[in-house]
C-alpha cells in the first residue's frame, strides 16, 4: 500500500457524499428512514404494552436492543447498496477515468470512494439516534458499552461498504454487484449459523461420565442421592464456536451483553443477552467432568449456567476483527482493480 494522500481523499470523500445529497431527495429519504424506525420502535412499545400486557419497564429495558436491531436491519438492505455501483456506475457514467487521469493513487481513489459510501450510511445511525439515546440511558447495559454498541454497528457498516465497494470493482453490471454484496452480507448474516449447525454433529465425542440423580424410596417417601457411570455422548462445539463470530447480531448482542451486571438468579438478561448467551454457550462446550451430589442441593443458578455464560461479553471483538479483516481485504481488491494503467480488463468493462 502507497502514501495515502489525504487531500485528494478528502476530495474524493466530498464528491462522494455531494454526489448523493445533491438532489432534495436525500431529505425525503432520510426522514422515510425515521418514520420506518419509528413505527417499528413504537410498534414494539404498543405490542409490549397494550397486546402482551407487560410493563413499560420492561420494554424500556430492551429499546437499545430493538433500535439497534432496527439499525442493523436497515444497514443490511442500504450500507453494502451504496457502495456496490460507486465503480461500475461510474464506469457506466464514464465519469471514472476522469478521475483516475488526476494525480492520485488507487488507493486514494477506493479509500475515497468507501468513506463517502461509509458516511452516507452512518445516516442510519443518524435517524435512529433519538431512540438509541433513549434506549441507552433506559437498558441494563451501561452507558460505556451502549455507545460502544453503537461504534461497532458502525464499524460493521464500514466493513460491509468495502465488500461492496470490492464487488463494484469486480463487476461491470451494478446491478450483478448489488445481488453479490448483498448475498455475502446475508452469508455472513445466516451462512455463520448454518455452517455452525452443519458442523454440530461431526463435533460429538462420548465420554464415561458420572451422573447424579434422586433415587426415592417408597417406603420412606425420601430422596436419597444417586451417583450412576455411564456412557453419554457430548457435542464439543469450543472447537467450531469460531463459525458464529462474524455473525453481525452476535457481535453487537455481545457488545451489550458485556455492560449488563447479570443477577445471580439469571444466565443471561434481556434479547441481547439470549444471543450473547447462546455464543458464549457454544464457546464453552460441554461440561464432561463427573458430577456430585452437590450439584443437585445447589441453590439458585446452576453451575453449569454459570459456566455457559462465562463467555458473555468476550467474543465480540474476535467476531470485529474477523469483520474488518473482510473489509480491508474487500478495499485491497478494490484498489487493485483501480489500479491505471490497468493490465488486464473483465469482459464488458469499458475504460472511460
Amino acid at each position: 500500500m502507497t502514501g495515502v494522500n489525504r487531500n485528494a481523499v478528502a476530495v474524493l470523500v466530498g464528491l462522494e457524499v455531494r454526489q448523493r445529497i445533491r438532489s432534495t431527495r436525500w431529505k425525503v429519504t432520510a426522514g422515510l428512514l425515521f418514520a420506518l424506525t419509528s413505527v417499528l420502535v413504537l410498534g414494539s412499545l404498543y405490542l409490549t404494552v397494550a397486546v402482551a400486557g407487560e410493563s413499560y419497564r420492561d420494554w424500556a429495558s430492551n429499546l437499545l436492543d430493538i433500535t439497534l436491531a432496527v439499525v442493523l436491519f436497515l444497514g443490511f438492505a442500504a450500507a453494502p447498496t451504496l457502495s456496490a455501483t460507486s465503480i461500475n456506475g461510474d464506469r457506466r457514467d464514464a465519469t471514472l477515468a476522469l478521475v483516475q487521469a488526476a494525480p492520485i493513487s488507487s488507493w486514494d481513489l477506493a479509500l475515497g470512494k468507501l468513506l463517502g459510501s461509509w458516511f452516507a450510511s452512518l445516516a442510519l445511525i443518524g435517524v435512529a439516534l433519538p431512540y438509541l439515546i433513549w434506549g441507552a440511558v433506559s437498558s441494563h447495559t451501561s452507558i460505556l458499552f451502549a455507545i460502544l454498541a453503537m461504534i461497532v454497528t458502525a464499524a460493521i457498516m464500514g466493513a460491509y461498504c468495502a465488500i461492496g465497494l470490492a464487488f463494484s470493482s469486480l463487476t461491470s453490471r451494478p446491478a450483478a454487484s448489488a445481488m453479490l454484496t448483498q448475498a455475502t452480507v446475508l452469508l455472513l448474516l445466516l451462512g455463520s449459523p448454518i455452517a455452525f449447525g452443519l458442523t454440530y454433529p461431526m463435533t460429538q465425542q462420548n465420554h464415561r461420565v458420572t451422573v447424579a440423580g434422586w433415587d426415592f424410596d417408597d417406603a420412606t417417601s425420601e430422596a436419597n442421592c444417586r451417583l450412576d457411570e455411564r456412557e453419554e455422548r457430548f457435542n464439543h462445539t469450543e472447537y467450531t464456536w469460531w463459525l458464529l463470530a462474524p455473525n453481525p447480531v452476535l457481535i453487537v448482542s455481545d457488545v451489550v451483553s458485556a455492560g449488563i451486571d447479570r443477577p445471580d438468579d439469571s444466565p443471561f438478561v434481556g434479547g441481547a443477552g439470549f444471543f450473547a448467551f447462546l455464543q458464549s454457550a457454544a464457546r464453552a462446550g460441554p461440561d464432561v467432568r463427573s458430577e456430585g451430589c452437590d450439584a443437585l442441593t445447589t441453590p439458585g443458578l446452576s453451575g453449569d449456567d454459570e459456566r455457559l455464560a462465562r463467555h458473555v461479553g468476550d467474543s465480540w471483538y474476535i467476531g470485529l476483527a474477523v469483520t474488518v479483516v473482510i473489509g480491508c481485504a474487500s478495499l485491497a481488491v478494490a484498489a487493485r482493480r483501480l489500479r491505471v494503467p490497468a493490465h488486464k480488463l473483465g469482459r464488458g468493462v469499458r475504460v472511460a
